[in-house]
């Protein structure tokens, strides 16, 4: 996919939660913006970091700001496809510890023109760690003229092929590719599990599911 698809990195979330910007939250070493450009590197060429209402700085990322401050995951994906020099975009959230490179590759190549390609797993369809098509660009800047700020309802009224990750042959995609880190608490627990202190529950999820399971739409 060298040359053929680009990244983004959705960093603008206010990160209440956490109780500081989760961009710079460290993990295994090094912070949860680094992990992601590191892993995403791999296999996209740009990697964008929407940074919602300030510009991230990262040596060889692009940095791009949501062209409506506070929109949520829709304007970073408004951003990241207006600066994408390729027709195929990945799309994560900042807070994905365990995102899958090579998943992405083989979302990417199940695209047959729809607008996304959008993993589906254990825990539903997860479009904050898919492919984006600038197909679906007109659309969601429309939608985010109109103030509807749902990236779940955009997918609803778009053309998304839906891949089962676990009948995708030949890779043991990571279970945990869309587990995301809202809390200390989640982080903790996360770190525990990598450290084989403890796995059990797994400290969150995207929420943002809720694209039916059809092949394409």
């Amino acid at each position: 996919m060298d040359g053929e698809l680009a990244a983004a990195i959705l960093c603008g979330g206010r990160s209440r939660r956490m109780g500081r910007d989760k961009a710079w939250v460290e993990v295994g070493g090094s912070s949860l913006l680094e992990r992601a450009v590191a892993r995403l590197r791999t296999v996209a060429d740009p990697v964008i970091l929407a940074g919602g209402d300030r510009t991230l700085d990262h040596p060889g990322c692009l940095g791009v700001l949501d062209p409506v401050p506070g929109s949520g995951p829709l304007g970073g994906l408004v951003a990241a496809l207006r600066a994408s020099p390729h027709e195929l975009c990945a799309v994560v959230a900042v807070d994905m510890p365990d995102l899958s490179p090579e998943l992405l590759r083989r979302l990417a190549e199940q695209w047959r023109g729809e607008d996304a390609v959008v993993p589906l797993d254990g825990d539903g369809s997860q479009p904050l760690h898919a492919v984006y098509s600038r197909r679906i660009l007109a659309a969601a800047q429309a939608a985010l003229r109109a103030g509807d700020l749902s990236l779940r309802g955009l997918l609803e009224r778009a053309r998304v092929r839906t891949v089962d990750v676990a009948a995708l042959p030949g890779h043991p995609f990571p279970a945990g590719f869309a587990l995301n880190l809202n809390t200390p608490d989640e982080l903790a627990r996360w770190a525990a599990s990598r450290a084989g202190a403890g796995g059990g529950e797994r400290p969150g999820r995207t929420g943002a599911g809720g694209v039916p399971a059809d092949s394409a739409r």
